[in-house]
């Protein structure tokens, strides 16, 4: 079978990381590399032995020459919704680094450039949906164990110094909220099935921050079901660091699931405590978002993380940051 040809828009981090996923698959293989730094691009062909690969000086120049299938984004955010619109014109499949756009004007502009090109794949990447503790949880939640939801507890605490191209992220009026949260923002939704309906929250910048803007939010949620979600988060913290997808403590009419410090889902107040099994994800989280893009490619299908389902959790984001702003509690529906 060919393999589907990529190319990786971007040089960084997460570049690397996809580059690694990419190259452990047997139904892909990078073609090129865009980044404006040719020795940053050289390194990550060395270092993959990413001999037939080209290197492009720059994003645009990728799209106007490359003979890719697809493309990964791993560019700057605010970037994303240009070079998602420009790769469906260009006849590309893509499959995006998460947030999709900072404003929901750019999220809008992609989706409305999605339903032009019917058959194009485009895929957002919530990569916290596929750790094995994650699809443990929500299958607890889904199989009943705690019954009807009436509360959740959220906690986060990271501390985020890897750096950015150019600082982008450091520079971010709302660094914590659209680069981080919106992972948390995304479980609520995919682990209750269901939609957050209003939000009221704060975003703000502690002190001793090595961020430019607010990297530290706390907020409240109703989901339309009637569950009360309790938000609190922090990439700034000086320590007891959480795992990423932080502490989540889910409250039912039967007993209460929480997965912990070790990332154990635990099943509380039936008797005993018991530890809930995880199932490992095959390729790893990336690997299974790789998979995901693929066959939704060749079933001609939308992706489980398609554009108008991740503007729902884009969504959620928007709304905190307006109501830390206006100080008021602000409808989901308003930011669609």
């Amino acid at each position: 079978m060919t393999r589907f040809r990529l190319v990786v828009l971007g040089a960084g981090f997460f570049s690397r990381k996809w580059i690694e996923t990419i190259k452990a698959s047997p139904d892909s293989e990078v073609v090129g590399i865009a980044s404006r730094s040719r020795s940053v691009a050289e390194g990550l062909k060395r270092d993959f032995d990413l001999a037939g690969a080209t290197l492009y000086s720059g994003w645009e120049e990728a799209l106007d020459l490359s003979k890719a299938d697809g493309i990964i984004v791993t560019l700057p955010q605010m970037l994303h919704p240009e070079a998602v619109v420009r790769a469906l014109r260009s006849g590309l499949h893509v499959l995006c680094e998460k947030p999709l756009a900072v404003d929901m004007s750019g999220a809008r502009a992609v989706l409305e450039e999605t339903r032009k090109y019917p058959d194009r794949v485009v895929m957002v990447n919530q990569n916290f949906r596929w750790r094995p503790h994650i699809q443990t949880m929500r299958r607890g939640i889904r199989e009943g164990l705690v019954g009807r939801i009436g509360h959740i507890l959220f906690e986060c605490r990271q501390q985020i110094r890897r750096k950015t191209v150019d600082a982008w992220r450091e520079k971010m009026p709302e660094p914590y909220l659209l680069d981080f949260a919106i992972h948390h923002f995304d479980l609520i939704r995919y682990l209750t099935g269901d939609e957050v309906a209003r939000a009221v929250g704060l975003g703000f910048r502690p002190s001793w921050s090595w961020f430019e803007g607010n990297s530290a939010a706390t907020a409240i949620f109703t989901l339309r079901g009637g569950t009360l979600v309790d938000y609190g988060g922090t990439m700034v913290s000086p320590g007891a660091e959480t795992p990423q997808e932080g502490l989540i403590t889910v409250i039912g009419e039967k007993g209460t699931l929480r997965l912990d410090e070790a990332s154990q889902v635990t099943l509380h107040g039936q008797g005993d405590t018991r530890t809930l099994s995880q199932d490992p994800i095959h390729g790893g989280e990336l690997g299974h978002a790789l998979a995901e893009f693929l066959a939704a490619i060749r079933e001609k299908r939308q992706p489980e993380t398609h554009v108008a389902e991740h503007i729902r959790s884009l969504a959620i984001s928007l709304a905190v940051v307006e109501s830390s702003r206006q100080g008021r509690w602000v409808e989901i529906a308003g930011q669609l």
